[in-house]
């Protein structure tokens, strides 16, 4: 395999470029770039190369001979001549020379790659000398989808890592940078002073704790990487070691940062037993990686907590004192429906909808739920709290069952509340929760009563948890 001459360093450097034709006229381009003096011998110079002549080191009007080798770092040979240019390549190479003659590639170290710019970003396409055309018009489709506007956001960004702001400690923030469209907007309207104005402001952010030795449970949708939130694009580029499921996609894992430990604990669908130690060896490494001190993400296709093991995972965490957080994801729950075009719920059709898995470890799952398998998610709740958890006792759960309510989920302003189906409509109440308010009702939720019951050393009616 070949490499593109972009990569090899070439400034100040002198570059012998045999020939003065429409190819040589091609090969000229990657050299002017790389910033290398341009040493020119031919014995006619084309339309297509005059027009590159001011920004050439040398030009000499006679025939190449094998002395113009001596002294150069490169030599391309693009004469009409496939002989002359195949002596140049052998003078070049006895000397310890890069070498490459046109369209030959048996005599070719290296390959001139089609080149698109956008300031201090550089794209080389190569094809490994294979095909010249295809590699061309690759980059015609690259100058027209790659805005002209990066050359300034490309320029903003490395006058901000010039004054320090660089570093693995601060990649979180370049990654937010790069993804943040008022930059780009700011640059097209032409205000590079709020663009750079933005980008500093970007930089001294608070960024959110992700300690090392933490687990971050995260879901990474049904698929397509468009659909992860902003939190798991962040905690996936953050991480020393990514545990993940064997569906999430490729795309996905492709946004780990190099360097990142990419483990497949993924499992499809297998014998009870095997599916049980597998899910053994998981958690053990899960828990192994953190204790290393290592940034963790476990990676789960879709959301964690729905038909996931992030129950589980979160209970052997807590059982290891492990810091965790869970960063929800985008169930095909939601997303499947959506691709159909067919809402859950609509006014006079459905005033709800339930989810059950295929199989469970009992076999496939038939007929209707019993009470105390079925978790109940109940959504702007607060105005009939009282007869909505009154109804659900009547349908035969006992009024002990665990009830979670949950206000401004996600926001700054996020408050649990846990009780029982007897008890939390008064605690809501005391807790003077404001909407939106979500309840979870369903032995699921005897955690985060627990939790809450082991804090306070007994076993109030129901109290807020922090």
């Amino acid at each position: 395999m070949g490499y593109p001459i972009h990569l090899v360093t070439l400034e100040g450097e002198r570059v012998l470029l045999a020939g003065g034709g429409p190819v040589a006229a091609e090969k000229v381009v990657p050299l002017i770039h790389a910033g290398a003096r341009v040493h020119v011998v031919t014995t006619d110079v084309s339309e297509e190369l005059e027009r590159w002549l001011d920004r050439i080191w040398k030009v000499e009007l006679r025939p190449v001979t094998e002395a113009d080798v001596a002294g150069a770092k490169v030599v391309v040979a693009a004469t009409s001549d496939h002989d002359v240019n195949r002596l140049l390549v052998d003078a070049a190479r006895a000397q310890g020379i890069l070498a490459q003659a046109a369209d030959d590639k048996p005599y070719c170290d290296f390959y001139s790659p089609a080149v698109v710019r956008r300031g201090p970003v550089v794209m080389t396409i190569s094809t490994d000398g294979g095909s010249p055309l295809l590699a061309g018009q690759l980059r015609r489709l690259l100058e027209a989808i790659i805005p002209r506007s990066l050359t300034d956001v490309a320029e903003l960004l490395v006058r901000v890592r010039d004054r320090g702001l660089k570093g693995l400690a601060k990649r979180g923030r370049l990654l937010r940078a790069l993804a943040d469209p008022t930059i780009t907007k700011l640059v097209d309207r032409g205000d590079t002073e709020a663009a750079s104005a933005r980008l500093e402001a970007l930089f001294h952010e608070t960024e959110e704790p992700f300690e090392p030795g933490t687990v971050a449970i995260v879901g990474a949708g049904p698929g397509s990487r468009q659909l992860l939130t902003l939190r798991a694009l962040d905690r996936i580029q953050r991480a020393d070691v990514i545990l993940h499921d064997a569906l999430v996609e490729n795309d996905v894992l492709a946004l780990a940062l190099p360097g990142t430990e990419l483990i497949d604990v993924g499992r499809r669908a297998r014998a009870v037993v095997r599916e049980a130690q597998g899910d053994a060896r998981r958690v053990a490494l899960m828990l192994e990686k953190a204790r290393e001190g290592k940034r963790v993400v476990r990676l789960h296709a879709g959301d964690a907590f729905v038909f996931g093991r992030g129950g589980e995972e979160v209970d052997a965490l807590e059982a290891e004192g492990i810091p965790w957080e869970v960063v929800p994801g985008v169930s095909a729950v939601l997303a499947a429906p959506a691709a159909a075009g067919v809402p859950l719920t609509q006014r006079g059709l459905a005033k709800g909808f339930s989810v059950r898995t295929g199989r469970d470890v009992e076999g496939a799952t038939q007929g209707r739920l019993d009470p105390r398998d079925e978790t109940v998610i109940v959504l702007m709740a607060l105005a009939a709290i009282d007869e909505t958890l009154g109804g659900l006792i009547e349908e035969g759960r006992a009024p002990d069952t665990p009830a979670i309510a949950v206000g401004g989920a996600s926001r700054e302003t996020e408050r649990v509340v846990a009780g029982t189906l007897a008890t939390l409509a008064d605690a809501v109440r005391a807790a003077e929760l404001e909407s939106p308010v979500t309840l979870i009702v369903g032995e699921v939720g005897r955690r985060t009563l627990r939790k809450n019951i082991d804090a306070t050393g007994d076993r109030p009616a129901a109290e807020e948890v922090a």
